[in-house]
């Protein structure tokens, strides 16, 4: 009952936002890019604070001092669905998030993912897959950063990481942020036994992966997972 509860707290808080995306659309209307993206970034916060706040989360975060001033790509594993309010709540650099084009056709929760400059892939095919990244790169070299999740699927472990899913960072000209986060796949389970969780977000310092040898480009996605695995075995031991 108590997680029945949480689910519906979670599903109005959720649904609140849609009521106002007229009043966005209309702010989005008036506002310059910088300036829209600065006001927007107060309600992925919010919520995501929110969520963890409900779901009974202490996080812990390590390295916040190396996010950079400028647009990265946050390559991050992916555990669980808090995975996402915990990077929207945490990273302070107003991230949005690439997401799989089946998502753009949710009506309402798409208008809020554009509003949020989440930015939509399209891997029916090669050629659209490299349009769409086009696209998304374009985006990020305005200042839009955006997070990645190159395992391409929510594992409780680390597996291999999808080696395209680099090329978007070297399009758009800018440095990859790897992060890894410890702890949220047992959130749930933890709640409804009544504990508390403990989570982990750890960042590490930017890597310039367009100043890279072509030698290096070819195994950055071994070389990142091999970071985030260290990191994630060394805290999973604390948590």
């Amino acid at each position: 009952m108590r997680f029945l509860l949480l689910k519906i707290r979670f599903a109005l808080f959720t649904f609140s936002h849609f009521l106002i995306l007229p009043y966005i659309y209309y702010k989005k209307a008036s506002m310059s890019f910088g300036d829209f993206k600065n006001y927007m970034s107060k309600y992925p916060v919010n919520w995501g604070s929110k969520i963890l706040k409900w779901s009974d989360a202490e996080v812990e975060t390590v390295g916040l001092e190396n996010i950079p001033g400028e647009a990265v790509v946050i390559v991050s594993n992916h555990q669980a669905g808090h995975d996402i309010p915990l990077l929207f709540a945490k990273m302070t650099n107003n991230p949005s998030f690439i997401a799989k084009i089946e998502l753009s056709r949710i009506p309402l929760f798409a208008s809020w993912m554009r509003m949020l400059g989440c930015l939509f892939i399209d891997r029916s095919s090669p050629r659209k897959g490299l349009e769409s990244f086009k696209a998304a790169a374009e985006i990020i070299k305005k200042g839009q950063t955006v997070i990645i999740f190159p395992e391409g699927t929510r594992r409780p472990t680390i597996i291999p990481f999808k080696k395209g899913s680099f090329k978007l960072p070297i399009m758009a000209g800018v440095p990859i942020l790897p992060v890894t986060i410890v702890g949220t796949e047992k959130i749930i389970d933890n709640f409804k036994a009544g504990r508390r969780s403990k989570v982990t977000l750890v960042i590490d310092k930017p890597i310039n992966i367009s100043a890279m040898s072509k030698e290096a480009q070819n195994t950055i996605h071994d070389d990142v997972r091999a970071m985030i695995l260290h990191n994630f075995e060394n805290y999973s031991a604390v948590n």
